[in-house]
């Protein structure tokens, strides 16, 4: 039977850092990392030995990357990127749908518009509902694809960044021994309210608009918080704070 072990990260490079820890140690055959698949042959030149600064600026010129969106993203995905060199013997394929880079980068957009709306105390629950859901819908469309993509392509013991539950269901249901490890749990208050709106779009309860409001005004505090800390620093402060409660 073949194996995946999904590893939940979070968005920092101190996360990724812990998981580019797993990935020196464990003696895996296939890393299934998050970024689309069109995206693929350029993190596999980072996995060669190319600077991943040369790798990203090639994909921003092609249109995979866009300044400043997707900064992010790569700037915390750096520690994994630089242990990839040291793993030649590990096959690398990248399984998110082509599709999601663009839909994920517009509802990202859309919720930057509705922060700095709500900042100015203006929040829409029915507008943050109908971003957030979009998300949500776009990445339960994408699951059994991406299930797929993976299945069809690996071996016996495979690990995988951050794959969503319905993924990991439809893995199971092609055969595979599941298990996940815990790097970091998402806990941002946006996360919190998707995973949230995800269970009612599943029919599993029902998110008052209260709670959406309460939400979003968590958000405004987290991103004031980012404005004097920095993104790392105020994750790993939110998260403290999201623990002791």
């Amino acid at each position: 039977m073949k194996e995946i072990t999904n590893l939940i990260t979070i968005d920092t490079e101190y996360s990724k850092s812990k998981a580019a820890r797993i990935l020196m140690r464990s003696g895996y055959e296939c890393l299934f990392m998050d970024f689309t698949r069109n995206q693929e042959d350029f993190i596999r030149g980072i996995a060669r030995g190319i600077a991943p600064e040369l790798m990203i600026e090639e994909m921003e010129q092609v249109g995979l990357v866009q300044e400043p969106e997707d900064t992010h993203d790569y700037r915390a995905a750096m520690p994994l990127f630089e242990c990839l060199p040291a793993l030649p013997n590990l096959e690398l394929y990248c399984y998110r749908d082509d599709a999601s880079l663009l839909l994920s980068r517009d509802v990202a957009v859309r919720a930057l518009i509705l922060t700095a709306k709500a900042k100015m105390g203006r929040i829409d629950v029915e507008e943050w509902k109908e971003v957030l859901k979009d998300g949500i819908f776009t990445e339960l469309e994408s699951a059994v694809s991406e299930a797929e993509y993976i299945a069809e392509r690996a071996k016996g013991r495979n690990i995988c960044l951050d794959a969503s539950k319905e993924v990991l269901t439809s893995l199971s249901g092609h055969g595979f021994r599941v298990r996940e490890i815990v790097v970091d749990m998402p806990c941002k208050p946006l996360d919190i309210l998707s995973a949230r709106l995800k269970r009612e779009i599943l029919g599993e309860e029902i998110v008052s608009d209260e709670e959406v409001e309460h939400l979003v005004r968590e958000h405004i505090r987290f991103v004031d918080m980012i404005m004097v800390l920095g993104y790392d620093r105020a994750y790993k402060r939110w998260s403290s704070r999201v623990i002791d409660q």
